[in-house]
């Protein structure tokens, strides 16, 4: 559902921080604010191109949104991001023009800010320093994209798994965010495997020391324990 925004210069401040529009004066930001409208969906939801949602260009605000692809005949998905506060979506079908065959799920209430995409073409004419800003962001995303195919191809589903985690944890004491309560079935599907290897292989990083596991929650016990011999003849052990 579509609302007024009761509080502008929250999203100003969530738009600063942004990669796709850090190079904007506040004046200009705020101008762009009025021409977007403030969008809500509950977790669960799902759309694609083809369901006439995304006829608009989307900004993030808070919650995540999975980006995935789906083989109609298995049934099969894989997850290409877990898009959060500052990401954008679509920018293939903005650049292109062109079908783009890709789905979005919201896993938690997502609120996001929206701008017809025509309207945001202009913006980008009209704004050069817009292009920079762009070609960062997709450079970050393609290099993302590259290490995803270089790991499938290269590395067994434990190193994928236990990649994933290390970069996903921070903090000290060090926890797991963006991905720390998504099921085994969700996680499989952002390193190419099943829920049934992603199972074992997190209970084998339980018994190394590395992590603990609460329901759908992963904490994170010992990150040293990701590089030690133990862990690495573990890793062997899986080759």
């Amino acid at each position: 559902m579509y609302d007024q925004l009761t509080n502008p210069n929250k999203y100003i401040e969530i738009l600063k921080d942004s990669k796709v529009f850090q190079d904007f004066d506040e004046m200009t930001l705020q101008k762009l604010l009025l021409k977007m409208k403030h969008k809500r969906w509950k977790a669960g939801q799902y759309f694609n191109n083809n369901s006439g949602g995304l006829h608009k260009f989307y900004f993030i605000c808070s919650g995540r949104v999975k980006e995935y692809q789906i083989d109609a005949s298995t049934g099969r998905e894989h997850t290409f991001f877990m898009l959060h506060q500052g990401d954008i979506f679509d920018v293939m079908n903005l650049l292109d023009n062109k079908p783009h065959d890709m789905y979005w799920e919201t896993i938690d209430d997502v609120e996001a800010l929206s701008i017809p995409k025509p309207l945001m073409k202009e913006w980008i004419i009209a704004y050069p320093m817009m292009h920079d800003d762009l070609y960062k962001y997709l450079g970050q995303k393609m290099r993302e994209l590259e290490e995803k195919v270089s790991d499938i191809i290269i590395h067994n589903t434990l190193i994928r798994l236990s990649k994933l985690l290390l970069s996903h944890i921070t903090g000290n004491p060090p926890e797991l965010k963006l991905i720390n309560n998504l099921s085994d079935k969700e996680i499989a599907s952002l390193i190419g495997t099943t829920r049934a290897v992603v199972n074992r292989h997190l209970q084998e990083l339980k018994r190394s020391g590395a992590i603990d596991l609460d329901r759908k929650k992963i904490r994170i016990q010992d990150v040293n324990r990701f590089h030690n011999p133990t862990f690495n003849n573990l890793i062997t052990n899986n080759l």
